[in-house]
């Protein structure tokens, strides 16, 4: 148990770099490396006072996870309500390198070091969203159908996960689905009939409840962020998901390590029950690629990058054994835009906090008023004014709407909104707004859309509140931002 411990600082090393760097490059401010974790706290906090949404008289549900946003209630009234979500990553990135640990054994230390950065454990805890659970998770059901593959037992955690999974995200039905298909193919069936109805009941208990709001059955999030889901599951669009997943590197890494569970299929000396697993996982792969995404500051995808190369080192464990340091590099190389994230967790905070946590500065402090944006996240945690998002995360009907400008005008109008905050060129819809001022970051840009932020006036009210309000900011800016005000 010791020698679990080497790994376990190695990672506690590997996450207080960027965090220390990053507060020391944001004025010792922790900002997490996207936005869209404070969409989850800001969601929280208003499920602690009995509302599922994000302006407290409009029910919506801009969370990607079921689960997630309920986690963090508990917490939502502290004064460290922040550092939550990183603090419990961090536990659920520590437990997922124990579980490493063991299940490489005495002899995988090069490999429990290699997968922190391989899995992109440090990265995924400085998102501040739910991926460090769902890749707890993953984990969790990897190893557990391993060991039943050699022992045919059970464990109950991986049928607690195989539940949990599509409960954090979504996309973790297409490893629970697969797993239980090869538990029932194996001849536990009652057992994956009982965790396939459980799980059913349970997803689809939730999308009677967001109907019951007058919402979608999916979260608007998985509307905007899905091209599959978005598209209504069309043949079309799950095609043209398939196509753009296999082109990028992540996706065709993935398509490239179909090849070893090929040859288990369709090798004569392996056991049944080894065949149906690697079926299983192709299966997995192949339902990612066809529906999943890759992606967005790498945490789209890693849950299945996880997933199939621990079953792939459990189906080649005899090797593996002989071959620990070479396997650790070829997953090093293929692992090289996960380690490369690595390199810009602390520019992608600053861009964060640069941009978004300005926009909340600047919203809180003076302007004060409803508000329309199209980064949802910093701005709207503790805020009690209106927050009109173009987005389409906390305002579904803005996925359209957002293009028309006279839906703007109206929604706008109609929540007493006369400002917006937002990348002008990317919203058509409000490009007759007058533009009132424009904030840019300093480079490199890694997670924000632009590096400009435009400042926008309604046709109807008057610019010269706003710029007032931006001279007095302009002067209490950081450095590395400037602030362009228009006459």
């Amino acid at each position: 148990m010791k020698k679990a411990l080497i790994p376990a600082v190695v990672f506690l090393v590997a996450l207080m770099v960027p965090v220390i760097l990053s507060m020391k490059a944001n004025d010792g401010h922790f900002v997490y490396s996207l936005d869209d974790p404070y969409i989850h706290m800001s969601l929280s906090e208003n499920i602690a006072r009995g509302h599922y949404g994000i302006n407290r008289d409009e029910s919506t549900a801009p969370s990607s996870s079921v689960l997630w946003p309920f986690l963090l209630v508990p917490f939502s009234a502290t004064s460290v309500f922040y550092l939550i979500p990183l603090l419990l990553n961090s536990i659920f990135a520590l437990l997922t390198v124990f579980l490493l640990y063991r299940f490489y054994g005495r002899a995988g230390m090069f490999l429990t070091v290699v997968s922190i950065y391989a899995f992109n454990l440090v990265g995924l805890v400085f998102t501040g969203m739910e991926h460090s659970l769902q890749l707890l998770l993953v984990t969790v059901i990897a190893i557990g159908v391993s060991n039943f593959s050699e022992n045919r037992k059970v464990s109950p955690w991986l049928l607690i996960s195989l539940i949990a999974a599509p409960l954090i995200r979504y996309e973790c039905l297409a490893v629970s689905l697969p797993v239980l298909l090869f538990l029932f193919a194996a001849g536990e069936k009652k057992k994956a009939l009982l965790i396939f109805v459980i799980t059913v009941v349970l997803l689809g208990a939730f999308s009677l409840f967001l109907i019951s709001l007058g919402l979608n059955p999916m979260p608007a999030s998985v509307n905007a962020k899905s091209a599959v889901v978005s598209g209504s599951g069309s043949m079309a669009s799950i095609l043209g998901n398939f196509s753009s997943s296999v082109k990028s590197f992540r996706g065709m890494v993935q398509l490239l390590l179909l090849i070893p569970f090929a040859l288990v299929l369709f090798s004569g000396k392996r056991s049944r029950i080894e065949k149906l697993l690697a079926g299983a996982v192709v299966v997995s792969v192949i339902l990612h690629l066809l529906v999943g995404r890759s992606g967005w500051f790498h945490r789209y995808g890693v849950y299945m990058w996880t997933f199939s190369v621990l079953i792939t080192f459990h189906l080649y464990r005899r090797l593996l054994s002989k071959y620990c340091i070479p396997a650790g590099v070829l997953l090093v190389i293929l692992s090289a835009d996960y380690i490369s994230g690595y390199s810009k967790i602390q520019d992608a905070s600053s861009n964060i906090y640069q941009q978004q946590y300005q926009m909340r500065r600047f919203v809180h402090n003076w302007l004060r008023e409803p508000v329309a944006v199209n980064d949802l996240g910093l701005v709207s945690v503790g805020y009690d004014e209106y927050v009109l998002d173009l987005w389409g995360l906390a305002t579904p009907a803005a996925l359209q709407g957002a293009f028309d400008p006279a839906w703007i005008d109206s929604v706008a109008m109609a929540n007493g909104v006369n400002t917006a905050i937002v990348y002008r060129d990317e919203l058509p819809g409000i490009q007759h707004w007058t533009h009132v001022a424009r904030m840019e970051i300093s480079p490199p840009l890694v997670v924000c859309v632009s590096g400009g932020v435009d400042f926008l006036v309604a046709p109807w009210a008057s610019p010269v509140s706003l710029r007032e309000k931006l001279y007095v900011f302009s002067k209490d800016l950081p450095d590395g931002i400037s602030l362009l005000i228009y006459r």
